[in-house]
């Protein structure tokens, strides 16, 4: 649809563009959540007990199942959809850039969110688990997860899989907006609601304009671990 890089010497050109329409997206959603329910609730329960990390890691391994198989049978093409280490470099830049600017603006509507309707946020296992840790030991699992396994798949999931074919559909606002705001509810979460959509829509621009996901990926994690960081040092993030 649109040259996102202008192209060198034996450079491709990147087009972010679906190869699947939105009855695919839909599916692999309802999949998701019926795949997770079967496993969790009827599965584990005739071999262990599920601790919340298990339960994590199982809901991101189910997401890049179904994203890839269903990527594979539309015949989309990686390097195409922004899935390339070419240009890292710049990539992770661009990255760690667009996640400084967006942890601020997520700072802020948590502060303008929180004294404007006076509303407490949930408290989440991961925030729980850094608020107890007492080393950076016990800060492993949590920083995995939220740093690397949670960035990866749900751009994954929300922003290549989700929201191409809705910006094909209905523009790029329309799409980065939309697919923030299915981002932002299957967190199933009312306070970081406005900011879950408003963050979103920074990740789907970042993806738009440097055609690459990796640095959707790396400006989600950057905002993800400065806020564990900042949580286990006790600095107040409202």
């Amino acid at each position: 649809m649109v040259v996102l890089i202008t192209p060198k010497k034996n450079e491709v050109i990147i087009m972010l563009k679906a190869t699947w329409d939105l009855r695919a997206v839909f599916a692999v959603h309802v999949l998701r959540l019926a795949t997770g329910i079967l496993i969790v609730r009827l599965v584990y329960p005739l071999f262990f007990t599920a601790s919340p990390w298990v339960i994590e890691l199982t809901d991101r391994l189910i997401i890049v199942a179904l994203v890839l198989w269903k990527v594979r049978d539309t015949r989309g093409d990686p390097a195409k959809l922004g899935l390339s280490f070419r240009n890292w470099g710049r990539n992770v830049g661009q990255g760690l850039a667009g996640g400084l600017v967006l942890l601020l603006i997520s700072l802020y509507s948590e502060r303008v969110y929180t004294t404007t309707l006076l509303v407490a946020p949930a408290q989440h296992p991961i925030v729980a688990e850094v608020q107890a840790a007492m080393s950076w030991q016990q800060l492993i699992m949590p920083l995995f997860l939220a740093g690397i396994a949670a960035p990866v798949t749900e751009e994954v999931l929300y922003r290549l899989f989700t929201f191409l074919p809705l910006k094909d559909r209905w523009g790029l606002w329309g799409g980065a907006l939309l697919s923030a705001a299915i981002f932002a509810l299957f967190h199933f979460n009312a306070y970081w609601l406005v900011e879950m959509i408003i963050v979103g829509i920074g990740f789907a621009l970042l993806y738009f304009w440097t055609g690459s996901l990796l640095t959707a990926i790396t400006a989600h994690s950057f905002i993800n671990t400065s806020k564990i960081v900042m949580m286990y040092m006790g600095m107040s993030l409202l």
